[in-house]
This record gives structure tokens, sequence and C-alpha cells, in this order.
């Protein structure tokens, strides 16, 4: 202050009496002085900027929000100072008065960062805050974290994803990726390593992949980091705490509900649900075992991730680093004496074996397949080397399904302020149900016979048996206008 103050009175433009009162208001000299007249915003920065060298950062300039939103509020305040932007591994920091930039506190926030000096007007600083900061919100990276996921959630967002180059964050609504904000790369950075704090990952490991999760406003994070040519990727998937999704909620109709209750009722067999990744056949699944008496039944799940927390479940995490996988946990959780069993997916021969053998042997087992539908999901199992006769002697039902994306009511698809401009509302489940009963068996061992198990077969089989397929549950939607006939494609 008093470099300041020498160069006020040298340049005539304060007396000494003008000192004693700025010393006595314990305000900011450049605040005092402005709002005393001596010089407006743009002239005092003008004065400054001409007497000490130091490059202004006018009113107009563009400021990277996300910057401002990292650092804590209450720092912000104290010490006068505004994070601008961060280019080249160079951090611009503007204050009214430079020399008293904290540049020991900012390096500890942010790290070992190069930082260039500017000159601003002190109430620049207050309107920025005002404008970046809610009433409640103190900043920092902690802050940013909630208010991306908090959005995120009010959005009705699936996943959140990060993304290196020309740092931003993203939002998946309805299916598609969505920007939410830029991001600077210092703020990049360090919203990375927050997370991996949050997640209990290695913040300096940035050469492999990393998997983690943390919990945040009453729901769990599931976090995956990779390492990119351009720096690392994170991918936020976010899971309600409290599973709420049931038999009656997803899409099922009465008539398939009833199916599905009829099946989870019997003390043995394998059921199986196929589809794509992330329609929604974990959610189907932990809907049956919602409806199972887990009080009176030992219900054991093996899972790779864990998504929900399920009460009544005993749930078990793969862990593949240490040759935890869904075979080896199958075969020992047989001995804990299980009458009902989840294993979150088959993918090889030696689980599909064993899961089907369980079944076989007086369990419930539940899975889910890769595959189309539930034609082809017989295929696969016989493709992991499960003969055609432990499977028919086994299953008792098969679900296919599709999470379909619904056209806007608002704009019939037009896209509009209500969807976002996305063109839709939502998500609707649609399934394929196939009980397997004696009749249906038959049929199909039959086909076995004869070498004519393919899936064209297979779809005629149910279809003969009065099922209605996945195709043409779609083609409803089609007709219900909720969907585009020319999205039936890429639906299956």
């Amino acid at each position: 202050m008093e470099q300041v103050l020498e160069a006020l009175l040298e340049d005539g433009i304060i007396t000494e009496r003008d000192v004693a009162k700025i010393r006595k208001s314990k305000k900011d000299v450049s605040e005092y002085l402005i709002e005393e007249g001596f010089f407006g915003e743009a002239s005092y920065c003008d004065w400054f900027s001409r007497t000490f060298g130091f490059d202004q950062l006018s009113d107009s300039e563009y400021l990277d929000f996300s910057l401002v939103k990292i650092f804590p509020k209450s720092l912000i305040l104290e010490h006068k100072f505004l994070p601008v932007r961060y280019i080249n591994g160079e951090l611009e920091v503007a204050s009214p008065n430079p020399f008293l930039i904290p540049f020991r506190k900012i390096q500890e926030f942010c790290g070992a960062v190069k930082i260039r000096s500017l000159v601003c007007s002190p109430f620049k600083i207050k309107r920025t805050v005002e404008q970046v900061f809610k009433d409640s919100q103190k900043g920092g990276v902690e802050e940013l974290v909630e208010y991306i996921v908090s959005s995120a959630i009010d959005m009705k967002a699936t996943d959140i994803h990060i993304f290196p180059q020309g740092p931003c964050v993203k939002f998946r609504v309805a299916g598609l990726l969505q920007k939410f904000m830029d991001l600077s790369d210092l703020s990049f950075q360090l919203l990375v390593n927050r997370i991996k704090v949050m997640s209990d990952l290695d913040i300096a490991e940035r050469r492999l992949p990393q998997d983690g999760r943390f919990s945040i406003l009453d729901h769990d994070v599931r976090v995956s980091v990779v390492p990119t040519s351009y720096g690392e990727k994170v991918a936020l998937r976010i899971l309600k705490r409290d599973f709420g999704f049931s038999l009656q909620n997803i899409g099922l109709t009465d008539y398939q509900i009833n199916i599905v209750r009829q099946s989870i009722s019997k003390r043995s067999g394998f059921i199986f649900v196929v589809g794509p990744t992330g329609h929604g056949k974990t959610t189907t699944v932990y809907s049956m075992l919602k409806e199972i008496d887990r009080e009176r039944l030992n219900t054991i799940s093996i899972e790779d991730p864990i998504e929900y927390t399920l009460s009544g479940v005993t749930q078990i995490q793969v862990n593949e680093d240490i040759g935890l996988s869904f075979a080896k946990i199958l075969r020992h959780i047989l001995r804990q004496d299980p009458d009902v069993i989840f294993v979150g997916e088959i993918r090889d021969s030696e689980t599909a074996d064993i899961a089907l053998k369980s079944a076989l042997t007086g369990h419930l087992v539940l899975t889910t397949i890769h595959a189309r539908d539930v034609a082809s999901g017989i295929l696969r199992l016989i493709d992991l080397g499960v003969s055609v006769d432990i499977i028919l002697s086994t299953v008792i039902l098969g679900i296919s399904q599709r999470l379909i994306r619904i056209l806007c009511d608002f704009c019939n698809g037009e896209g509009c302020d209500y969807c976002r401009y996305t063109r839709f509302r939502g998500f609707e489940g649609v399934f394929e149900i196939i009980p397997f009963d004696e009749d249906l068996v038959s049929k199909i061992k039959l086909a076995a016979r004869d070498g004519n198990l393919i899936e064209s077969e297979l779809r005629k089989i149910f279809k003969h048996f009065g099922f209605t397929l996945l195709r043409d549950e779609i083609m409803e939607k089609v007709q219900q206008k909720k969907i585009r006939e020319s999205d039936v494609f890429e639906i299956l």
C-alpha cells in the first residue's frame, strides 16, 4: 500500500491529509480513491498501469468463470484478486494492487504455476463474485464438483463426461451428450484431481486406468479415469443411492409383470436378461430381486461393479486384479447355502457352465448376457460351450430389452426449451418376455435334433407360441408416435 500512496502523492493526485483519511477509513486504497471521486474505475487502472507497468484487465474482457469457481470465495474477497485465465502453464491474476497478490496461497492451492499479474478495478472483483457465486456458495473445487453433479441430477443426466481436449464437461441426457460447461486447463486438472481424491484413487498415477466411486447429494457416483493422448478422461455414472425402480415402473406391461412374477416365484431355474450396454439389464434384475422374499431366501449377488445396494442381498464385488472372478466367486458361494444367485454378467464358458449347473441343482439363478434378443441369448450360451440339454432343462425365462428415447410431447420431436433441444423427453423400456414352458422347450428340442437351432428358427417358434418379439414391441411404439420409424434400425 505504501508504494501506491507514495506514487499518488508524487503525482499530486492526493495530499497528506488524504493519506490520513485513507488510513483512518481502513478501506482498500483503490476503493477509497474511486468512491471519493479521485478516479473512475477505468482511469484508476490506466494510472496504475502507466505508473507501475502492469497490463490491465478491462471490464469487457472475457473471464473464465470455471476458473473463478475453483477458488474459495473467501480467499478471493479477502485478498482482492481475480483469476482470469490459464494459458500454457501461466495463470493470469488481476488485482487493484498487484503488489498484494497472495502468490504463495494461490500456488499452494493450485500447484506450482507461473503467475502473471494484471491490474483491475476492485469493483470488477465484487461484480464477478456476485455473478459467479450464489449467496450460499463458498467456491472451491469441492463446490465445483457438487455444482456439476447437482446440475446433472437436475437435468436427469445418467452420466457426466469430463474431456481433456478443449477441456469441457458434458452430460448424457436422454442418451445424447450435451455440453454443460467449458473448463480452463487449470480448472480441468484441479477438477480431475479432486474427483480422484474423492474416489480414493492415486492422484499421481496418470499412465494407467483407474476405477472408483464416491457419494454425494444422496447419490453414488461411479468413476472411471483413463489416460489419453491429451490427458486424463473422466466418466462419472450417477446412481441413486436408494434403488427406486420396480417391476411396475420400468416399462413392463401388466401381462409381462405376471409372467416375470411367476418365474421368480420358482425355487430353481435360470433367468437371463439380454440387451446392449446401458439399456437397463441390471435395473431389471434388481427389480426382480426386490420382489423376492429376501428375509427367508438367502440371496447372493456377484457384480462388477455393484451399482446399487439392496437390503437383504449379500453383494460381492468382482476383483480380477486379485483373481476374484465371477467363476471363482460362484464356485465358493455355492457353499454358502444360497437360494437365489444373481451373476452380474456371463462373460465366459466357466461362468456359464457353473451358473446353469447351479440352476440345475436347485438354485434360482438370474444373470445378464450381451446379446440382441432372447433367441441370440440362447445361442450365445451354446457358443460358450453349454449343452443344449442343460440350457433347455434350466431356462425358465428369457428377457430382451431396450431403452428407447421417447419424442418430446411439446414439440413432437422438433426440439424446444422443454426438451433442451434434444427432441426427446426421456426413456421407456421395451421388453421381449419369453417364458420357457414344457411345450416351448419340446419344440426347441425338435429344432435342435433337426440341426435347425438358429436365431431365425427360434424367433419363428416364439411367434408360433404367441409371444411378441422385441421388434414388434418397438414397432408398437412407432404406431403410438412415441418414436419415429427411422429410429427403429438404431434401436435394434
